[in-house]
């Protein structure tokens, strides 16, 4: 058995070959040889363990992550890696970076499929940890040349753009108000902890594709109902989830019950339900089959596996 370290992950877990992967596994998922069941929260108070199950029989593998937090506000996160032919577990990997990785990388391997363009504009709504793999997510899926960062701080954002810029050697451009960041956004990409909503359908042009990642909290939302509601595709990437995690599903489930809402796993072979739509969404939240994926690739390229 091993044990990876957070730089053992760095070293190892490309975003480009985990975009590839995911794509791969999610396809799997839809043609049932692989299964992630929908995160499961255990607590009292402040103590909340969170365990996100999947299998993979294209990988070989089966594992977890989990995720441990205390009454001191710190937390842990683990992926469990098994072999699934022999049972033996394989690894246990610090969870932290990989975490990061993997987030960064589904919203891009979806943007990928729903929008057709090589050189998109890009809004990223959001300057915090994950905002930082969202934007490298995107810079491997796409050639990005137009890329804009709000956040709630304006020296926030000012701080990420400089940050990033210079570590992928290209100009972001911060803006004060959310509405400059939309001004022609192909791609919008939320990744904040906002309990309102933070723009609406009026903000958006007639084309766009946006993904909400920030939120699998039941006291948070990002956008406004009607971007869902007047989008013509919007996917979740697991249904029971979102209907137990996200305030958004949940609420246009229950107000626009005719809206249709397609789950990841089942589109991945049909290009011809997306191709072609104007106004997309995608709502993620993780699910644990992405962390294996990740996962396998930080062993296999360690050579461990």
């Amino acid at each position: 058995m091993h044990y990876l370290t957070e730089k053992d992950v760095e070293d190892n877990l490309d975003m480009k070959e985990l975009i590839d992967l995911l794509q791969d596994v999610f396809r799997e998922y839809g043609e049932g040889r692989a299964s992630s069941s929908s995160r499961e929260r255990t607590g009292r108070g402040k103590i909340m363990l969170n365990s996100m199950p999947a299998v993979s029989e294209k990988l070989g593998l089966a594992g977890l992550k989990t995720m441990m937090a205390s009454e001191s506000g710190k937390r842990s996160v683990v992926v469990y890696l098994f072999n699934s032919k022999t049972s033996e577990l394989i690894a246990v990997i610090d969870g932290r970076r990989l975490s990061q990785i993997r987030t960064g990388a589904l919203p891009a391997m979806v943007t990928r499929m729903l929008v057709d363009k090589k050189d998109p504009a890009f809004a990223l709504i959001g300057s915090g940890h994950q905002a930082e793999t969202q934007l490298s997510g995107m810079l491997a899926a796409f050639d990005l040349s137009d890329v804009r960062v709000y956040s709630s701080t304006y020296e926030n954002a000012g701080k990420f753009a400089e940050k990033e810029g210079k570590k992928h050697g290209i100009t972001i451009r911060a803006v004060r108000e959310v509405k400059d960041a939309l001004d022609g956004a192909d791609i919008i990409t939320t990744v904040t902890k906002s309990t309102e909503p933070i723009f609406s359908r009026k903000d958006l042009g007639d084309e766009y594709h946006v993904n909400l990642t920030g939120s699998n909290i039941l006291s948070r939302r990002e956008v406004t109902e009607d971007v869902l509601s007047n989008s013509d595709f919007l996917v979740v990437e697991h249904l029971e989830q979102a209907m137990k995690e996200s305030t958004e599903i949940i609420e246009l489930a229950g107000n626009h019950p005719k809206v249709e809402m397609h789950e990841l796993k089942d589109i991945m072979s049909r290009p011809d339900i997306y191709s072609g739509k104007k106004r997309t969404v995608f709502k993620t939240m993780g699910i644990g089959l992405e962390d294996v994926a990740a996962g396998y690739l930080v062993l296999k390229n360690m050579g461990l596996f």
